[in-house]
């Protein structure tokens, strides 16, 4: 078909197809290649008459020698944003002034296949991140030596939105704008750069020849969001795992595809090259596929970190994409299922580790965090957390037997609680969810925020419980910080991010108005608190007045004793690679238990009173089995949505 200066084929039946056969003057050969028959939009008749002549770049003739050329411009920036995160001053919506200027306005969406870059959730990420309902995308398709029909399908999304496109086409001499032409589109004109798929290696070349990958890092400081899928997400990254040297990714490789052999398509291996650098780490996209040689990519990409283990690996499956702002990241699905994995090495065992990323974050966390996924917590007790089960953990019994004196019921105001209780405990507040989900619906919140006496209270967030995850701050604290409410986070999980003793006195007795524990390992956060001193501290605050609040064990822990599943195997800092290493059987292999907690209330607390554990076990009915051991402490069961 042909319209105007371009063409596509037509398949009546699927499968037939036309072919273009053209005169090779280098090799005085006929060459002959099928045209796709997938098209949705015609190319320019020029292009498919070069269908069956291979790329003529030169370095495209020995690509493999510059597979150890340095590619990296960005490291300066990739340093800033692996440097932690000061988690006391992180507030989320300001990321500005918690990071490093330098990387500020670093903004990258990397997905593991072109795909991703036409699936709604990343292309809405995109869109959201470029700060503007319709974005100017620059699309660089240097990757696939400036196919028009791979520009047509990669910028689909964005052309059916009715974003303004250009293109900038570098992938040989004749075609490549003035330096001051570039860098006007790139840097001046650009909302967002997108690279595309294809060959990474003749890309990063012919962007060191021609300057652009500098002008790229410019872009970035500038704020221009820098995108991609396959190629055009590993070009950002300090390495890459490649199939560079696959003999069909070349220009058309629909002479490839006829000239050669099942056997000789199929004779080809990965590889690792240097990239631009913005992200110290290297990327495997198409991390879930298996490439035309047989070999996996999540495999092959492991095997080859045992080499050199020293670099952390990201690796994107096809539908989802990694989403980096400023030194914060997290993983978006476009269908939903598809999400990242990271990969590390583990100095103590040895081995790789790998955990995949969840896609149901709301918020970007700390990349050295993500980093840190598939390592098990080292909190010296979680070896043998079981050993603590007996540990007394009651400060507050004065409290929890002033609380339970009886009333004089002829005296009884319930419009003045003060006037009741024993002056101890008159300033004695605590909300107590069933889930860490608690915190987060209204009437809850709405009471959290009654029993501090002010409409914005300030909260302060205590995660030990969640290891100080970033992502569980994130979302237990999304409520309040809606309302415009000051939030702080107190780290305690690891010995390195405690604070002093004077500092954490003046946060939780003189600063905050309500102290929120966060759901997770109870058993945990309570050695730390008691390690620390911190237990001490919040029950000077309780008499305060300050509110103790929170779900699950942030629930359990203001009472005398908790039913809990803290030995639960991945009820530890990166489940994620537990559950990616055990099987179902394994996972489901563990028992409640009974700890002491702080005591404030003189009863046992079951959280997640309506729900089954993940071993098969109905919390209430295990409750009431463990209770008539020993009968004289009596129970609270918090179901999940109440408190």
């Amino acid at each position: 078909v042909i319209v105007g200066n371009e063409a596509f084929a037509v398949s009546g039946d699927g499968k037939a197809t036309c072919h273009v056969i053209v005169h090779c003057d280098e090799t005085g050969e006929m060459k002959s290649a099928p045209l796709p028959i997938n098209w949705e939009h015609p190319i320019p008749v020029d292009e498919i008459l070069d269908f069956p002549i291979p790329a003529t770049a030169s370095h495209l003739e020995a690509l493999e020698e510059h597979v150890d050329t340095d590619f990296v411009v960005a490291e300066d920036i990739a340093q800033a944003i692996s440097e932690p995160v000061n988690n006391n001053d992180h507030d989320q919506t300001n990321v500005d002034d918690i990071i490093s200027a330098d990387v500020s306005q670093i903004k990258i969406v990397a997905s593991g296949n072109e795909r991703g870059m036409r699936l709604q959730p990343i292309v809405d990420k995109v869109v959201e991140l470029s700060g503007t309902n319709l974005p100017k995308v620059l699309y660089v398709g240097t990757a696939s030596f400036d196919r028009t029909d791979k520009f047509s399908q990669q910028t689909q999304a964005f052309r059916d939105m009715g974003c303004e496109i250009r293109r900038l086409d570098v992938s040989e001499g004749e075609t490549v704008p003035t330096l001051d032409e570039m860098k006007d589109v790139v840097t001046e004109w650009a909302d967002v750069i997108m690279g595309s798929g294809g060959n990474t290696l003749h890309a990063l070349l012919r962007w060191k020849e021609v300057g652009l990958d500098l002008l790229l890092k410019e872009a970035s400081l500038k704020g221009v969001v820098l995108c991609g899928g396959s190629a055009g997400a590993g070009c950002w990254f300090s390495s890459l795992h490649t199939d560079s040297l696959r003999p069909d990714n070349t220009k058309n490789k629909e002479h490839v595809l006829n000239e050669l052999s099942e056997e000789e398509l199929a004779d080809w291996d990965y590889t690792i090259i240097s990239a631009l650098g913005f992200v110290n780490a290297m990327c495997v996209p198409h991390f879930d596929a298996t490439g035309t040689n047989g070999m996996k990519r999540s495999e092959h990409a492991e095997e080859m970190m045992k080499k050199d283990p020293t670099t952390p690996a990201i690796g994107v499956e096809n539908d989802a994409a990694l989403v980096i702002v400023g030194n914060e990241a997290f993983a978006v699905s476009g269908d939903g299922k598809a999400t990242c994995h990271v990969i590390v090495h583990c100095d103590e065992t040895g081995e790789m580790k790998s955990a995949p990323l969840p896609i149901n974050w709301e918020h970007p966390i700390p990349v050295d965090e993500i980093l840190d996924f598939p390592i098990p917590a080292t909190a010296s007790h979680l070896e043998a957390l079981e050993e603590h089960v007996d540990t007394d953990f009651v400060v507050a019994e004065d409290i929890a037997q002033a609380i339970s004196e009886p009333v004089n019921n002829n005296d009884h105001d319930q419009t003045n609680v003060d006037d009741i209780i024993s002056a101890d405990v008159s300033q004695i507040k605590i909300v107590a969810s069933g889930n860490e989900r608690g915190m987060r619906l209204q009437p809850i919140v709405d009471k959290v925020v009654e029993l501090s006496g002010t409409n914005l209270p300030k909260v302060l967030y205590v995660g030990t419980a969640s290891f100080d995850r970033t992502d569980k701050f994130s979302q237990q604290t999304q409520a309040f910080r809606d309302m415009g409410c000051e939030i702080r986070r107190l780290d305690v999980s690891e010995g390195e991010t405690v604070p002093t003793l004077d500092e954490m006195k003046d946060v939780v007795t003189e600063w905050a108005d309500v102290i929120m524990g966060s759901g997770g390992n109870t058993l945990h956060a309570l050695l730390r608190w008691k390690d620390v001193g911190l237990d001490l501290l919040m029950k000077e605050a309780s008499l305060k007045g300050v509110v103790l609040c929170g779900g699950s064990a942030g629930a359990g822990c203001w009472f005398s004793s908790l039913h809990t599943d803290s030995l639960r195997p991945d009820n530890m800092k990166n489940k994620e690679h537990v559950k990616n290493e055990l099987s179902e059987e394994e996972l489901a292999d563990w028992d409640y238990t009974k700890i002491s907690a702080l005591g404030f209330v003189n009863a046992m607390c079951v959280p997640h009173f309506d729900a089954t554990g993940t071993n098969g076990m109905k919390r209430s009915e295990h409750a009431e089995e463990m209770m008539k051991k020993d009968p004289t402490t009596p129970a609270i069961g918090v179901e999940n949505d109440a408190a």
